[in-house]
């Protein structure tokens, strides 16, 4: 049938939604073509007599046209973009899509399909398929990543262009990222290094960027569903998800709905390290919510890690609205609420049954966002896309404790609401120069308090509690608010086919305003705090290619994390000391310089690159002694009454230069076409400083080596992860590498010398089978040899050996 004389047609890119500029449109013979604008749109009038249209773009896959209903309607046609594409666009540097040969970053992405093949991982476990990155655990329900020797608050988390990282984003551990349900994720970009050209405060060791799936327009099926479900028996596990899609021609709708449930960790029983008692669980506390016991209580099997499971719902909502060729509207939904999750690290403080804590617990943890987001394709100089969201975040935490021989339980309750604006525009200003620029606007507001309340016990039960007291809140009990303004340019210009350059530069604004009441106070001489900062940040880039195949990129750029309420306000017992609020912190800045070599083969599948980065960290915020002189509570200035207790003090400063050093080796080689190897190498080192100590967070050497092989129906895929030794005299002063959670190396002393963190290995192998294109069974065993160890700073032993199931349907 011959394409009707007179049609426009737009072409789309089917993953995301929006239209495809450039795409060669020609007939066999080709003695007719035409390319797509700026909005996807093609005039066909050109093609009259034709019985097909071939189209071609490069990424995508090629496609035909052979025919169009309606005389004078634009027609949507969507182009699949090849697998390689996938890999070549990055959508996070540049808060635009720009070809990965034309950033100098280094850029890990996690995949759809990679997600997919690998069964039972939370929002902080899936990180771990991404090289260069590692995870710390404190508790079952836990995952904080850290990227080049920087944790918590010093990377950013961002979710569809939104920012995660708060006000109360702490700079020790957090677990927020297992907030993300993996069944809703597109891609996950990790980018290395300081970002805040693109993001602002907080991106000093890198970006993580998680991009939900979005809804497809005028699909061939008009719905489509998909059930999943996984097991993993070192903790009798499962997740479980159905996700519903409906595709009609203007609009769109994709629905999530998951459930998990986590058990006790069952740790490995092969202790390659040596230390037979390490990590053991020979007590526990058997106390709940409404049960109470006096005593600790005798674990039957110690390599049951008590206390370590949880369960979490996770519920996604997305619509998408084409408004006209031109413009699209999307509305993002998703809340996340788990269980109470034990703190299993605190919950093991003390000696055999003579424990610490009964109790000690996040209360369930909340995220919920709500997103607007305006998308707008303009044929301009100036303006050929534009995107605005407007986002509105509500999370809420809460801390619980008590220690065993007391009815009191403390609870500390923080809430946080977050506003924020983003405005992202590209241009194309000349031929060779693209531009992205817009702004961002940022509205913290937290809300904190603190109460304790004596339990009222019959029996094992409990039955109630008296009035609350009010006690010292972890954040300024009178509220708190941050906010920022910035302004941001990014250019890249491909100078000659050889060389890129790219610039960047950032101005942010940032006010902070903390108040307490005058109950309670650990400091009566602090009440308020205002602060405000200015931080102009900039990026430098080249990418030389001398040769096909070859690539060198060189790197000069600056970031910033300004202050937040956690940093100046915080109030918390761990291990024995006090941190307490300081209301004269500054900015810290990080210089980075960054330098790597690529050499990728003909079909890009070959791969082997080298980095090598050294930092400054400029004003460095880390704890240290803080004297507290109004306090009159002890006969010594560096100690408080604080529960009880009297504790030493110390509290968040800056503390002039640091240094991180460090280097990376990744490679991927194709035997054939379905046997594929990867590797990969990390390696960073932190200087001592006489005074403060080695700094924080500077994990040993870690690497894995991966073999998969794709046949058909059949997918498999053997890992081998591990890392390297470190030595206790490497740990920071300040507490926050755990190093009391390292194996003792004489254990009936009263003085405790710690010997660090072992080395340890894990191989663990999975496998994919297809029966049918719409049924997919999954295997795994993880951990296989069940050895025993632990992450760098990590509180909790990982899982020994596991087998893992998984089903996956498409109806």
């Amino acid at each position: 049938m011959p394409v009707v004389w007179g049609q426009q047609l737009r072409v789309i890119d089917q993953e995301t939604n929006t239209p495809l500029e450039g795409v060669a449109l020609f007939s066999d013979d080709r003695t007719k073509s035409t390319l797509t604008d700026a909005q996807g749109q093609a005039d066909l009038r050109g093609f009259e007599g034709e019985l097909k249209i071939n189209l071609q773009l490069n990424g995508f896959q090629p496609a035909t046209l052979t025919s169009l209903s309606g005389a004078w309607e634009t027609q949507n046609f969507y182009m699949v973009p090849a697998t390689e594409m996938l890999q070549e666009v990055i959508l996070s540097v540049a808060r635009n899509e720009t070809r990965r040969d034309q950033l100098a970053e280094k850029v890990s992405l996690i995949t759809a399909e990679a997600l997919e093949k690998t069964p039972l991982r939370t929002g902080a476990d899936i990180l771990e398929l991404s090289p260069g990155v590692r995870v710390q655990k404190s508790q079952g329900g836990g995952g904080s990543p850290v990227l080049r020797g920087f944790e918590a608050n010093r990377v950013l988390l961002v979710v569809d262009g939104v920012r995660m990282n708060n006000a109360i984003y702490r700079s020790g551990h957090l677990q927020n990222a297992i907030t993300l349900d993996p069944n809703v994720l597109e891609r996950v970009e990790v980018v290395f290094g300081s970002s805040s050209v693109g993001y602002g405060s907080d991106a000093l060791g890198g970006v993580i960027h998680y991009y939900t799936k979005t809804p497809k327009l005028n699909a061939e099926k008009p719905f489509e569903g998909n059930f999943s479900s996984a097991y993993n028996s070192t903790n009798q596990g499962s997740m479980n998800n159905f996700t519903a899609q409906v595709s009609k021609e203007k609009w769109g709708s994709i629905s999530s709905l998951s459930f998990s449930k986590f058990g006790d960790i069952r740790m490995g029983t092969h202790r390659t390290h040596g230390y037979a008692d390490w990590g053991l669980t020979p007590y526990f506390s058997e106390n709940t919510r409404s049960y109470y016991k006096e005593t600790a209580t005798r674990n039957p099997d110690p390599e049951i890690q008590k206390n370590t499971g949880y369960d979490q719902y996770d519920f996604f909502q997305k619509f998408l609205y084409q408004i006209n060729t031109q413009s699209q509207l999307t509305l993002n939904l998703q809340y996340s609420t788990s269980s109470d999750i034990d703190r299993y690290d605190k919950l093991s403080e003390g000696d055999q049954d003579d424990l610490k804590f009964s109790e000690w617990y996040y209360g369930p943890q909340n995220r919920f966002l709500a997103a607007a987001q305006y998308k707008a394709f303009k044929d301009r100089k100036w303006l050929r896309k534009g995107t605005l969201t407007l986002a509105y975040q509500n999370i809420v935490e809460s801390r619980n404790k008590r220690k065993f021989g007391s009815l009191q339980r403390d609870t500390q309750e923080e809430q946080v609401n977050v506003l924020s604006l983003n405005a992202d525009f590209d241009a194309l200003p000349a031929e060779k120069i693209n531009v992205a620029y817009g702004f961002e606007g940022t509205y913290n507001w937290v809300y904190s308090r603190g109460f304790s309340r004596v339990l009222s016990v019959q029996g094992n039960q409990i039955v109630g509690s008296d009035w609350p007291l009010a006690i010292p809140s972890r954040y300024p009990s009178k509220g708190s608010s941050i906010g920022s303004l910035a302004l941001y340019a990014n250019g890249v210009w491909d100078y000659t086919p050889k060389l890129t350059l790219n610039a960047g530069l950032r101005l942010t604004l940032s006010s902070l305003d903390a108040e307490w009441k005058k109950t309670a106070l650990i400091d009566p001489l602090l009440t308020k705090v205002t602060l405000s900062s200015e931080a102009l940040t900039w990026t430098l880039a080249t990418i030389y290619k001398p040769k096909p195949g070859w690539q060198l990129n060189f790197i000069l750029s600056n970031g910033f994390k300004a202050p937040n309420i956690d940093d100046i306000g915080k109030i918390r017992e761990n291990a024995g000391v006090l941190i307490v609020p300081n209301s004269f912190l500054k900015p810290e800045y990080a210089y980075n310089f960054d330098i790597g070599l690529m050499r990728m083969g003909q079909n890009q599948k070959n791969q082997l690159s080298a980095r090598g980065f050294a930092t400054m960290i400029s004003r460095h915020i880390v704890r240290s002694d803080y004297i507290v002189f109004s306090d009159n509570t002890t006969p010594s200035l560096a100690t408080i009454l604080y529960d009880g207790e009297e504790l030493p003090t110390v509290a968040n400063k800056n503390l002039g230069n640091r240094w991180v050093y460090g280097s990376s080796i990744d490679g991927q080689y194709a035997f054939t076409p379905a046997l594929m190897a990867r590797a990969n190498l990390m390696y960073t080192l932190g200087n001592k400083n006489e005074k403060y100590g080695p700094l924080p967070s500077i994990a040993p050497y870690f690497g894995s080596i991966s073999l998969q092989y794709e046949k058909t129906r059949w997918s498999f895929r053997a890992d081998y992860q591990f890392s390297g030794a470190k030595d206790p005299d490497e740990y920071s002063y300040g507490g926050e590498d755990g190093l009391e959670e390292t194996p003792l190396l004489n254990p009936t002393s009263d003085i405790p010398r710690y010997a660090g963190s072992p080395a340890w290995n894990r191989a663990a192998v999975f496998a994919n089978y297809a029966p049918r294109p719409d049924l997919t069974f999954q295997f795994g065993l993880d951990n296989i040899f069940d050895t025993h160890y632990r992450s760098f700073a990590s509180g909790v032993s990982a899982p020994g050996r596991s087998l893992q199931l998984g089903l996956r349907l498409k109806f």
